[in-house]
């Protein structure tokens, strides 16, 4: 038998007489020893609140948010639906290039205005009128028929 082997042998016996030993001896050993326990961690109680959802403030002056599209955008369309929020009931013109569209908010102030794209570079802007003022906000995207 050579070495190696040998040595492997001798190695594993040892590991099964100490596990053995451990089984054996465990139980009696663990008994000797001091009891203990975990400290009890209180958690204060949740209570769940029911989910409400928050509305936006209304601005009291007027004012033109863009929410869609977003800035610098590339649309796989030639159309593009324009929505943000303005004062409540005030005219909305959105314009683009080449097409316009004018519309009317809705109680809360949110409008929606879908006009056509030209290929390349769109800056569209959209206007808000009501009681002699007027607020206009611009958002630039780019129309591409080409797939990625």
């Amino acid at each position: 038998m050579n070495k190696d082997a040998l040595l492997a042998t001798i190695i594993g016996f040892g590991i099964g007489l100490v596990i053995t030993g451990a089984l054996l001896l465990g139980p009696t050993l663990s008994a000797s020893f001091p009891a203990f326990s975990l400290p009890k961690i209180n958690f204060p109680k949740f209570t769940q609140q029911s989910a409400q959802p928050t509305l936006p403030a209304q601005p009291k002056e007027l004012a033109v948010v863009i929410t869609s599209p977003l800035a610098e955008a590339i649309e796989p369309n030639d159309t593009v639906l324009v929505s943000g929020t303005t004062l409540p009931e005030a005219l909305v013109v959105v314009s683009g290039a080449s097409d316009e569209d004018v519309v009317k908010t809705n109680g809360d102030g949110a409008y929606a205005g879908k006009i056509a794209l030209t290929e390349g570079e769109n800056i569209i802007t959209v206007t808000a009128y009501k009681d002699g003022s007027t607020a206009s906000q611009t958002v630039t995207v780019f129309y591409t028929p080409e797939e990625f």
